[in-house]
C-alpha cells in the first residue's frame, strides 16, 4: 500500500495555538515528533517544521510564521515525551535550544529490543511492519523556501504519522516492565553516544603519516615475493579474486580444490586472508604454503592501508579530530557498529608481517590532556559463565586465566605469559576458546589452528570436560529457539532467530547481547556521573570520546584524569551488576591513563 496525501492535519502558524497543541500533547503522553530542518546540524541551520501526531493531535508547525521561530518556542516542549525515529537527530536540535528535561523515545530502538538489532530507515520499517510504501522525494527539498509547497507539508506530516503507527504496533509487543527495560538498553545510551560523536578523538597526523609509509613499504615487499612465485602473465591483477580463482583452479589438483572454501555469490575460490591461512596449513613446507602466506600477508597490509591509512588522514576535521558515528544496535545482537570512520575495526597493537604495528598510538590526547580508558576483561566468557551457570568457567575468569589453561593444553605444559612465546600461545588459545564456544567442529578448528583434526578434537574435548555447562549452553538455547523462534535476552529484550536457527548463533547471540547490555549500563552510568561532576564544577574538560567493543575512552585534563578513571570504574562495575547482581567483580576491568590510545591497553 502506498501512502497518499489525504491525511488531515492542522497547519499551526501562531504562538497561542502552538502552546495549546504542545500542552495537549504533554497531557496525552507520548506523541510522535519529526523535524524538517534547513541543515543537518544546528550549528548552521534552523528547525523549519515540526510535525506532531498521536491519537488526537495531527499537526504541522511552521516556526518561520511564529515570532522567535523554534529557538524562541523550544522550551514549550520541555517535560514532554516525544517519539521519534533516529533520536540523536532531534535530541541535538533540542539540546542546541537549551531543552534538556524531556523524554526522546526512538521507535527504531523499540523494534530492535523486540526482534534484535539492525540498520534500517523509517521507510524500511513502514514497508516491513505496516506494509506501506513511503515517497521520500521531498526529503532533500528546500526547507528554507519562504513558501513551502503542499507536497512538502504533506511529506513532513507523513513522517510523524508513520512514526506514531509504528510506535503503537511495537508497543503492543512489550507487555511487561522487563520488556520495556530491554528497550531502555538501546534508548538510554543516546546522550552518551552523542557526546562521543560530537567530541571526536584527536589524530596525530605526523605520526600516522610515518606509519602509513611503513605499510606501503611492506606492501611493495609482498608484491615482490608474490611475483617471484607467480608471473603477471598468469595473474595480471594481484587484487583480482577472480583471476586468482582461475589461476589456482588451473594448477591445483581436484582433491585439494574440493576442500577449498568458495564465495557465496560467484562460487569462485575464496582468497580471503582467513581462507589462505587455513589452506597454507594443509601444505606445510611447500611453495604453495609460501604463496598462500605471501598473498594473505599482502591482503593484510593492503587492508591496513585502505582502512586505517590515508582514509583516517582524509577524515580528520580541521581541528584534527576524527568524529565517527556510533550506530547503536547495528548488529542483530545489539552490538555497535561505527562508521565514517569505523573506529570499531581499529586493531589492537600487534605484530603484522613480523613488524610491531600500533595504529592506536596515532590517536592521542591534545596538549594538557590525557586519555582515560577501561576495558571489560574477557566479558564474553564471563557472561557466558553466568548465563550458563558454569562455576568452573567463572572461577577461571575471576581467579585464573581461561586462555592460559587452554594454551597449556596446546603446548603440553604451563606457559609463561611474560614471554613472547607465551603471549603468542595465549593469543592462539583465544581463537580455540571462542571457536569452540561458537560452534566450531574439529575440521574447522584444525584449519584455523593449522593442526590435524585429532589434535583439534583434543582441544574440544578438554574444553567440554572443563566447562561442561558452558559447552552445553548452545543446546539449551537451541531448545528455546526451536520452541519459540526467538532467544530471550538478559536485559528483557529478545532476538528473533526463526524456526531453523543455526547452532553456533545460539551461543553467540545471547552472549553478545549480554555483553552489549553491560556496556550500555556502563555508558549510561558514566554519562550520568560526568554530568553530575560537571554541574558541580568538576571534570569540566572531561569528555566521552569513544567506545570500542568493550571499552570506554574519555579525554580529561591532566589533573582530572585519575579521578575520571575512578568514575569510569564505578560506572563499569555498576553496568555489569545491573544485569548480573551479586556476581564477582574481581578483575572485571583493566586499562589506565596515557597520552595515546596505544598506551592504554
Amino acid at each position: 500500500m502506498t501512502i497518499g496525501t489525504d491525511h488531515r492535519y492542522e497547519l499551526v502558524s501562531t504562538r497561542p495555538r502552538l502552546e495549546q497543541v504542545v500542552r495537549r500533547c504533554r497531557e496525552l503522553g507520548q506523541t510522535a515528533l519529526d523535524f524538517e530542518t534547513t541543515s543537518l546540524s544546528p550549528a548552521d541551520g534552523e528547525v523549519r517544521l515540526v510535525s506532531l501526531c498521536n491519537e488526537e493531535i495531527h499537526a504541522v508547525v511552521d516556526f518561520w510564521a511564529i515570532k522567535g521561530r523554534f529557538a524562541g518556542c523550544a522550551s514549550l516542549f520541555d517535560f514532554g515525551s516525544w517519539v521519534v525515529f533516529n533520536a540523536g537527530f532531534e535530541r541535538r536540535w533540542f539540546q542546541a535550544a537549551g531543552v534538556k528535561r524531556l523524554d526522546i523515545l526512538d521507535v527504531g530502538h523499540l523494534r530492535r529490543s523486540v526482534v534484535g538489532g539492525g540498520v534500517f530507515r523509517l521507510l524500511d520499517m513502514a514497508r516491513w511492519d505496516l506494509n506501506l510504501t513511503m515517497d521520500k522525494e521531498q526529503q532533500l527539498s528546500d526547507w528554507s523556501s519562504p513558501d513551502l509547497t503542499q507536497e512538502q507539508l504533506d511529506y513532513a506530516y507523513l513522517d510523524a504519522d508513520v512514526t506514531w503507527r509504528l510506535w503503537r504496533k511495537w508497543s503492543k509487543a512489550l507487555t511487561t516492565d522487563l520488556g520495556w527495560q530491554g528497550f531502555k538498553v538501546f534508548n538510554d545510551m543516546v546522550p552518551a553516544v552523542m557526546e562521543m560523536e560530537d567530541t571526536g578523538i584527536f589524530l596525530d597526523r605526523k605520526a600516522h603519516t610515518v606509519l602509513l609509509a611503513s605499510w606501503e613499504a611492506e606492501k611493495v615487499a609482498r608484491v615482490t615475493r608474490i611475483r617471484e612465485l607467480v608471473e603477471d602473465s598468469d595473474v595480471r591483477n594481484i587484487n583480482s579474486g577472480r583471476q586468482w580463482s582461475e589461476y589456482f583452479s588451473r594448477i591445483i589438483p581436484d582433491h585439494f580444490l574440493a576442500g577449498w572454501p568458495r564465495t557465496e555469490k560467484s562460487g569462485d575460490l575464496s582468497v580471503t586472508g582467513v581462507a589462505l591461512r587455513g589452506l597454507a596449513g594443509r601444505v606445510p613446507g611447500t611453495p604453495l604454503e609460501t604463496l598462500f602466506d605471501a598473498l594473505a600477508e599482502y591482503k593484510t597490509v593492503t587492508k591496513y592501508i585502505s582502512s586505517f591509512g590515508q582514509p583516517l588522514l582524509d577524515r580528520a576535521s580541521k581541528d584534527g579530530r576524527l568524529r565517527a558515528r556510533y550506530n547503536i544496535g547495528a548488529a542483530i545482537t545489539g552490538r555497535f557498529s561505527s562508521s565514517g570512520p569505523n573506529l570499531q575495526q581499529v586493531p589492537r597493537d600487534k605484530d603484522i608481517l613480523g613488524v610491531f604495528t600500533s595504529v592506536r598510538k596515532s590517536f592521542v590526547a591534545p596538549l594538557g590532556r590525557l586519555l582515560v580508558s577501561l576495558d571489560y576483561s574477557g566479558i564474553e566468557l564471563r557472561v557466558l559463565a553466568l548465563l550458563s551457570g558454569d562455576k568452573q568457567l567463572l572461577k577461571d575468569m575471576v581467579e585464573g586465566d581461561v586462555h592460559s589453561e587452554v594454551a597449556a593444553v596446546m603446548s603440553g605444559s604451563p606457559i609463561d605469559r611474560s614471554t613472547p612465546e607465551g603471549k603468542s600461545l595465549r593469543q592462539s588459545a583465544k581463537a580455540v576458546s571462542f571457536g569452540i564456544v561458537y560452534g566450531a567442529a574439529a575440521s574447522g578448528l584444525s584449519a584455523t589452528m593449522r593442526t590435524d583434526e585429532e589434535r583439534a578434537q583434543g582441544y574440544i574435548d578438554f574444553w567440554s570436560a572443563r566447562y561442561p555447562d558452558a559447552f552445553r549452553y548452545r543446546y539449551t538455547m537451541l531448545d528455546e529457539a526451536v520452541r519459540t523462534g526467538k532467544i530471550r535476552c538478559v536485559d528483557g529484550g529478545s532476538i528473533e532467530v526463526g524456526y531453523k536457527p543455526a547452532l553456533p548463533k545460539l551461543a553467540n547471540y545471547p552472549v553478545q547481547r549480554a555483553a552489549f547490555s553491560v556496556m550500555s549500563g556502563a555508558l549510561v552510568a558514566h554519562k550520568a556521573s560526568l554530568d553530575t561532576e560537571r554541574a558541580a564544577g568538576r571534570q569540566r574538560m572531561t569528555r566521552m570520546i569513544s567506545t570500542i567493543h568493550d571499552a570506554i575512552i574519555d579525554e580529561a585534563s591532566t589533573q582530572d584524569a585519575a579521578s575520571c578513571l575512578e568514575l569510569m570504574r564505578g560506572a563499569m562495575v555498576a553496568g555489569y551488576l545491573k544485569y548480573f547482581p551479586g556476581a564477582p567483580t574481581e578483575r572485571l576491568v583493566e586499562g589506565g591513563i596515557g597520552k595515546s590510545w596505544g598506551e592504554l591497553a
